[in-house]
């Protein structure tokens, strides 16, 4: 089961520093330049090179240009605005703000991180001085700064909370701050502060967007996730079945964040066993995500598991195989959702008893899990039971035994001496010991996975049973 999230962006919120209406005069910079250009060169005459009212027109001349990608001959005017400053004995921090975002659009991110934070020795609005501090987290980000970028993330919240009653657009910025700061916890592994800020922005989104609005519906799947990453399945799927309506009345049925939603809720519904459900929302987001999407690579790796689980093994191998080649093309997949893809694929092979073909392909997740997610994973720990069990299998048990017992070790101190997983390997391990006539270590491991696997699944569960009757037969 894929534990990640699906991170949905909600409403983007930024100061620009360019009012309302040079936005809009902006649809025609041609004409509307010459205009600029004209009202500034008619302050210049009146009024000098110094005044405000001449500077304020350089700079929404350069905030124009900048808007309609002549970001260089912004830069060029902004930096004229400030000489003029500088000459008058003037400050004012907007000509600071406007320059840095230019310098920002060019790329040349550390300078412009420099000139913000300047900006904000002079800034006395704190809504003004959180607009800067979002700037800055989002340059930390792009550098992968991500202690700077929270420190940032959490300045502008204090002053969005200090400010002056707010107007709808800084509630709304204040709004997808909190959700950015969620993302950016959870990436840390925070998981603690990220419930807390996920379930934060949620509420501000249904606050100030309404309850209805694909933003709050963004903000309610993006909690939904970590939810269901912390094992709170319920509280997730409840969450999700009130977003993905509300996304789906926006956007349509076909849309992007529609299908991601619906894969998510699907993936919960499977966790929750509630397969046919799972399977429909699974299907549900394939018919939105048409080759070569990557997207319908990881829809198809979810529905191609669900059918080796329902035991529709060939129609698993068909998805799993498509799966696996869209991935393996995808520039941003990440190794963790291939590596799923790949152990999820080469343990339907090994139910259909090519075990070559699966050795090769688990070996392939093993190596790309060990790789992204580190050696002592539990999902390393997976894959290192499946490889073992095709060696098993094919007789090969001197190489198998000490792949099982990496995989015990690993499961034991990640996920605790009881988890069924760990119950799920000294089965593997007692059937082997069985194989090599070795009775006493046998009957001990089935003894140890009847004892745990009993609690988690409950006695009258049919591997439970199985389990019992492996003993009896050994007494």
């Amino acid at each position: 089961m894929r534990t990640g999230l699906w991170l949905l962006a909600v409403l983007a919120v930024l100061f620009t520093g360019t009012s309302w209406s040079t936005k809009c005069l902006a649809e025609n910079p041609v004409p509307f330049e010459a205009l600029y250009r004209q009202a500034y060169e008619i302050r210049l005459r009146q009024l000098g090179p110094e005044h405000p009212d001449t500077i304020a027109s350089l700079v929404r001349l350069g905030a124009l240009l900048r808007a309609h990608g002549r970001a260089e001959d912004s830069e060029a005017l902004h930096r004229k605005a400030l000489e003029a400053q500088s000459q008058s004995g003037l400050a004012d921090e907007g000509t600071l703000i406007e320059l840095a975002e230019t310098l920002a659009v060019l790329g040349r991110n550390e300078e412009a991180e420099d000139l913000f934070s300047r900006s904000l020795e002079s800034t006395v609005s704190h809504v003004r001085r959180a607009r800067t501090l979002l700037r800055i987290a989002a340059i930390r980000q792009a550098r992968e700064d991500s202690g700077g970028a929270r420190q940032a993330f959490l300045g502008a919240l204090k002053h969005f909370e200090e400010g002056r009653p707010l107007a709808d657009d800084e509630r709304q910025a204040r709004a997808t701050a909190l959700n950015d700061l969620g993302l950016l916890l959870e990436a840390e592994g925070d998981l603690d502060d990220a419930v807390s800020t996920y379930r934060q922005s949620a509420d501000t989104h249904a606050e100030v967007f309404g309850t209805e609005h694909p933003a709050t519906a963004a903000a309610r799947a993006n909690l939904a996730g970590m939810l269901a990453t912390r094992g709170e399945s319920v509280a997730a799927v409840a969450l999700l079945e009130r977003a993905v309506p509300v996304m789906q009345a926006a956007y349509g049925p076909r849309h992007d964040d529609t299908a991601r939603l619906r894969n998510r809720l699907g993936e919960i519904y499977e966790v929750l066993g509630r397969l046919e459900e799972a399977k429909a929302e699974y299907l549900a987001a394939l018919a939105a995500w048409q080759p070569p999407s990557l997207a319908r690579g990881l829809a198809l790796a979810d529905l191609g598991r669900l059918a080796g689980v329902q035991g529709d093994l060939g129609a698993a191998k068909s998805m799993l195989e498509e799966a696996v080649g869209l991935l393996q093309l995808g520039r941003s997949v990440s190794g963790a959702e291939l590596a799923e893809a790949l152990d999820s694929y080469g343990s339907t092979l090994r139910a259909l008893g090519s075990l070559n073909e699966a050795e090769g392909v688990l070996r392939k997740a093993l190596a790309l899990r060990e790789r992204v997610l580190g050696a002592s994973h539990s999902d390393v720990a997976l894959t290192l039971v499946g490889l073992a069990g095709v060696l098993h299998l094919r007789g090969e048990l001197t190489t198998a035994e000490p792949l099982y017992r990496r995989a015990l070790k690993i499961q034991e101190e990640t996920l605790g001496p009881a988890h069924a997983e760990v119950g799920e390997t000294l089965y593997n391990l007692a059937h082997l010991a069985k194989a090599r006539g070795d009775t006493v270590t046998a009957r001990d491991g089935f003894e140890r996975s009847f004892e745990i696997l009993s609690r988690a699944y409950g006695t009258d569960d049919p591997f439970v049973s199985q389990i019992r009757a492996e003993l009896q037969a050994l007494r």
